[in-house]
This record gives C-alpha cells, structure tokens and sequence, in this order.
C-alpha cells in the first residue's frame, strides 16, 4: 500500500499505473493461453508442427506420383482444378501444403506463370524439387504453413519472390491449399486465411479443400476416421479435436491420416474474418466416371459426401476511380524504399529535382481548367471519369508516371514548374484560384491518389493570424499561421500515413516563408555511429500529439470532438498515439517527425521530454540542417513534391506586407505507393 500511495500523487502517476496493471493483466492472460496452448494434456496435440512433420516424411516415398492413385486425386482434386480453370492462366500461384508438388504440377500445365509451393515435411519438397516433370518456373521451400509469411520472406532468395511493400499489398494471383487444415488446429488455420489475404493482389483468389465436416462425426470405415471417445460425438464438441484414420489407394493400400475436427462455420467465420468473400462451396463426392471406371474402388463411398471445396475471393480496388485507392489502406504497412542522395545532388539540385512541365501537359491542365470553370465544377466536385473522356490527359498520364517514379524510386522530391497560372486572368483572382488549383489537383491525382479524408481534397495554407506556438492554444496546425515550422513530415495520427505531400504557390510571401528541405535517409546514415542507447530514442515509439481540424478554435469542433479533447480522454489518446521516429527494415525505412508535436504531447502528459530523447533531437535537428540543399522560396506556379516517408520539410517564419497579395500555397496529401503497385511506373495509369 505505502509503494502504491507513493507512486499515484499525480494524475499521470495513476495513469501510469492502470497502465501497467493493464499489461500485467494482458500478460497473465497471454502466459495462460500460451501454458494451456503447449501442455495439452492430449499427445495428438502438444507438439503439431514436429508430429505433422514426422507424419509426412514418413509417407511422401507412398505419396509421389504423376498420375491420381489415391480417393481424393479422384474425388476432390478435379474439383480443386476446376475452381482455379478460369484464374490460372498467367497467374503467380502459391500452394500451401504442397506435398510432393501433384498439384503445382497440374496447374503450370493449366498455364501458371510462376508458382510458390510450400510443405513441412523436408521429404515431400525434396520430392517435388526432384520430380522429373518440375519446370523452371516451380519453386519449393520448406515451411509452417502457420508461419507462412515469415516463411516466405525468410526465402526469397529460393522463391525468387520481391521483398517489401508487395508482400502486404499482394504478391500471389490465386492460392491453393488442398487438405491443409485438417492438419491445423483452429488458431493455426486463422493465421493462414490472414496471411494468404496479405499475400494475394487484389481481386486474387484462395481455392482449399479439407474432408467433410460431417466424417469427424461419423463411426465406421466408410470415411475412413475412427474416434472412440464415446463422450465426444457430438458434432460441436469434437471441434479442434484431432482424430486419426486412413486413406485409400487404388492399389488397395491404406495411408494413414489425421485431421483437426472443424464445422462448416469455422471456415467461413475464418474466411469471412479476414475480408474474404465467398464465392462457392461444393461437396467432393464419387461422379459416375468414376464408378463406371472402377466400380470396386468407389462403390463403398458412393452417394455420399467425402469433401468440402471452396472458393473465396479478395476484394478488388477499383481502379476506375483511382481516388478510391485512398481509401483501401493507410499505407501503414507498406515500407517505402529508402532513397539516399549523393553528393552530387545535393551540390546540384536544381539539376537532380526540377522538372519543367511539358507544353503539352500545361495545355491538357489549362483546357480542363477552364472547361470546368464554365460549367461551375469545382476541385471538390470534380470527378474525373465522369467528366472527362478517358483520352483527356494522355500526356499528363505519361509524365505523372515520370513523377511518380521519381517520388517512389529515385529522388523522393520533385519540383515542378512551367505553369503558368495568369493564363487564367490576373484581373480575375476568384477565376484564377478556382482553376489552379483544378490543374494541381489533377496533376495530383494523376501521380497519386489524393487523400482528402482528413481535410478535404486540397488545403489552404495562409496566415490566420493565430500563433502556433503560443502555449495557451490547443490543436493549431502551423499550416494557418506564419509561425517558421521546423523540419516535419506531414500527419501525426498513428492509425494515417500519407505517402507524398505536394505544395503549390498561388502567392509567394511578401518576407519570409522560405521553404527548405533536407534528406532523412541521408540522416539516418549519418547519425548511425551515434551511440546505441540514443539511436534508441529514435527507434522506439514516441507519445505524439493529437490533432482535430487544426485551427485553434474550439468553437469550430463538434460537441463529440469537444468531450475527446477533455484532459483525462486525451491523456489516453496521446498515450496511444505513440510511433517511432524511424521505422527501418533493410533497404526500406519511413520517416515521421515534428518535434513540437513530441513536445506538446508530453506536456499534456504532464511529463517532461526524456533527456535523452531531447539529446537524440538536437542531433537529428543538427545533422538535417547540415543536409539541406534546397532553402529558397517558391515561386508562383511551382508544386514542391515530397515523399513524406524520406524527405523532412519545413518553412521559415513569413510575413505578410499590406498592399500585396498575401502568402498563398495550397496543400494536397496523396498516396502512392498503392498506385504504383496496381500501375506500376513503367505503365500508364
């Protein structure tokens, strides 16, 4: 009691508290699942992966073939193939549980581009490595399937698969999985249906077979399952149960098999947990070709159902409206690649980073403009498959690729100009705004897809006369005042990302507003001499502030918004509003950081910044300042683009001289990564 008393005198000291509490409690939990999960009392249980492993390598001399020789290469295999007949045809395949690669082999003869195959058992993928009709286009490994997407990155250089992004966007047209899960319990085979949901492209099918439901409650040869718990043979009760019995060979041999009861809700809850859709069920069974070749064979299983075969589907994007790629994700899980400047570019980057607008592209963008503007369309109601012939921007289709890739694979920042936006009227300033920013926005949505989610398609960056950092304000963005922003990546919301951020100046600054850039790849290389224990305070998760609309002004928020802004909610929302300033994997790294919201959410917190994370700070603040190569202002016109994940950006304080237009830049966020998975940047979009 003394120990509790003494460490909760503070609000944040007993928040602190219910936190730890909370893990331990998590923590108990996890360790209780995890003893029951591991010291099953039943044998057939403890220890599935080294059993099933055994199992195999013990069958797969019986089980290699070129040709159907047991029940279900009869049964339930044609059906498999059926299901993948209109899907297969130039697709990358995966096959989870491939065994001895019967399967694999019949659908690369059905026109399979490339295919995955993935077993347990280090024989059955030696014996379809070694198989006589393996083509070049076949790769094994040996796996868990309960681990298969850490499998499959553990061996790529085997599979000759792409690591990064691909891996959670889709990798795989069609899957397969045939009489896998009877050989997983539950929780194992949820954590196939997660990653193969990952693993496919959009649109990308996942076709599996397993026995019948039905023959876990069944006593007798007929299925070829025994179970003699007499207290266990109710169809529910024997869920996650394992039993054991046999197959049956045309030769008259009996294999012996397990399998881990489910019901037919377990699989479609499975599948329809992870986003799959249904396409078809079907129940494998004896067709008449098969009794009428070999009646002896096939006449104790005739009429009745043997196995279930499905089909599911992963929604598609639809890529019609690209603005819906937006929406799919948040790019959360999508690593972009870590691009470094040399030398070179950066002594020069009026050389490595500008781009002049084509003259063909202005003249696509000005037309559009002013079309729209005659028939009263504005940014925020255009629709650019409604109202416009899918020819309109054939240029602009092609250079928005040149861009993009540039943004993704090259640079990471690019500076557009050649617009020239008085074509609109200088002496109409309403006709001139409301046309520049339709080209920006097309420009925009043609590299990208713009993400108006939070503040709408495009955003107005002026001076609202309000003070950033005036400690009395809460929830301002620096984007409404003329307050300098030190180095930033745009978005502090855990749960958001945006790929790239783009600016265009309507109006320059009158006095100040210098816009700069610098490179955090390039930093990050640079400070990783730095000693471990302060490279920590950049790596691990760091409490951010939370931002509503950004304007300062309470009034402006819903009375919902007003309650979650409450102390005692924010203290939690902050608490969850925790991410690391790096997150680096290899060649791929993302960047997200504006110290004033680090600061202003320990505040909040009521705590004061680490010192060490103040240290790491200055120093990432230091060696950013000595990388920058771009500080000069923009000039009427100019879209600055800047892929938020590698490139740090920031403004000095400005000033706005009456008599002259006022400082006037526009914001658009975009993601990219998507677009350029779904059209990559050697194509069009």
């Amino acid at each position: 009691r003394e120990i509790i008393m003494e460490n909760c005198r503070t609000k944040a000291d007993r928040l602190t508290l219910v936190n730890c509490a909370n893990r331990l409690l998590d923590g108990r939990v996890a360790f209780y699942d995890s003893l029951v999960r591991y010291t099953s009392l039943d044998p057939m249980i403890h220890g599935r992966e080294s059993a099933v492993r055994a199992h195999y390598d013990g069958m797969a001399p019986k089980l290699i073939r070129s040709k159907p020789t047991c029940m279900s290469d009869f049964t339930a295999r044609p059906v498999v193939f059926d299901m993948c007949a209109n899907h297969v045809r130039g697709s990358t395949v995966l096959d989870i549980g491939c065994g001895d690669g019967y399967v694999a082999r019949k659908l690369v003869k059905m026109g399979a581009a490339k295919l995955v195959g993935l077993d347990i058992s280090r024989g059955m993928v030696d014996a379809a490595i070694s198989h006589p009709d393996k083509r070049g286009m076949e790769y094994y490994v040996e796996g868990d399937a309960a681990n298969l997407k850490e499998t499959l990155l553990r061996t790529t250089n085997t599979t000759n698969l792409m690591p990064g992004a691909q891996f959670d966007l889709g990798l795989f047209h069609l899957s397969v999985a045939v009489f896998l899960f009877n050989d997983l319990t539950i929780t194992d085979m949820d954590k196939v249906f997660k990653d193969v949901f990952s693993l496919l492209k959009p649109g990308g099918h996942f076709v599996f077979c397993v026995p019948h439901p039905f023959v876990s409650n069944h006593d007798g040869e007929i299925y070829g399952f025994q179970q003699h718990r007499s207290n266990e043979k109710n169809y529910f009760a024997l869920r996650d149960k394992l039993v054991e019995g046999h197959i049956s060979m045309e030769s008259g041999e009996r294999l012996k098999v397990r399998m881990f009861c489910k019901t037919f809700e377990d699989y479609i809850q499975s599948a329809r947990k992870y986003g799959f859709d249904v396409v078809e069920f079907e129940e494998g069974r004896v067709k008449p070709d098969n009794l009428n070749n070999n009646p002896a064979f096939f006449e104790s299983v005739n009429g009745i159902p043997l196995h279930l075969v499905a089909k599911l589907r992963k929604p598609g994007c639809q890529l019609e409206n690209i603005s819906s790629v937006a929406s799919v994700n948040t790019s959360l899980t999508m690593l972009p690649k870590k691009l470094t400047w040399s030398n070179a570019a950066m002594r020069h980057p009026e050389n490595a980073f500008v781009l002049h607008v084509p003259e063909k592209v202005k003249q696509e963008l000005y037309r559009a403009a002013n079309e729209c503007f005659d028939r009263g369309i504005s940014v925020d109601d255009l629709d650019l498959v409604g109202d416009f012939p899918s020819r309109s921007f054939r240029s602009l289709k092609s250079f928005a690729v040149f861009v993009r890739n540039s943004l993704l694979h090259e640079t990471g920042l690019v500076l557009l100009k050649g617009l020239d936006l008085d074509v609109f009227g200088k002496d109409d300033s309403d006709k001139m705004v409301a046309c520049s920013k339709i080209c920006y926005y097309l420009i925009c949505n043609h590299i990208g897809a713009v993400d108006g989610s939070a503040r709408g398609r495009l955003f107005d960056v002026k001076d609202n006369c309000i003070n950033a950092m005036d400690g009395s304000l809460d929830n301002v963005l620096f984007s409404v005042s003329n307050c300098e922003a030190n180095w930033h990546t745009d978005g502090a919301s855990k749960d958001r990302v945006y790929d790239a951020v783009a600016l265009l100046c309507i109006h320059p600054s009158s006095s100040g507003g210098k816009s700069k850039i610098s490179n955090a790849c390039n930093a990050y290389d640079a400070m990783s001499s730095m000693p471990k224990f302060l490279m920590n305070e950049l790596l691990r998760p760091v409490a951010r502030d939370i931002l509503e609309n950004g304007s300062g002004n309470k009034r402006r928020l819903s009375a919902r918004s007003q309650l979650s802004r409450a102390d005692s909610i924010m203290s939690l929302r902050i608490s969850y509003n925790s991410y690391p300033i790096f997150v680096v994997q290899q060649d791929r790294m993302r960047f997200r950081y504006m110290r004033h919201w680090i600061e202003s959410a320990h505040k909040k917190m009521h705590w004061r910044v680490p010192t060490l994370l103040r240290i790491a700070m200055d120093i990432l603040d230091d060696t950013l300042d000595k990388g920058c190569c771009f500080h000069q202002s923009l000039n009427r016109g100019d879209v600055l683009i800047c892929n938020n994940s590698c490139i740090a950006h920031g403004r000095d304080a400005f000033k706005n001289i009456p008599g002259k237009p006022p400082r006037h830049l526009v914001r658009a966020w975009m993601q990219v990564q998507k677009v350029d998975l779904l059209k990559p940047s050697n194509q069009p979009l």
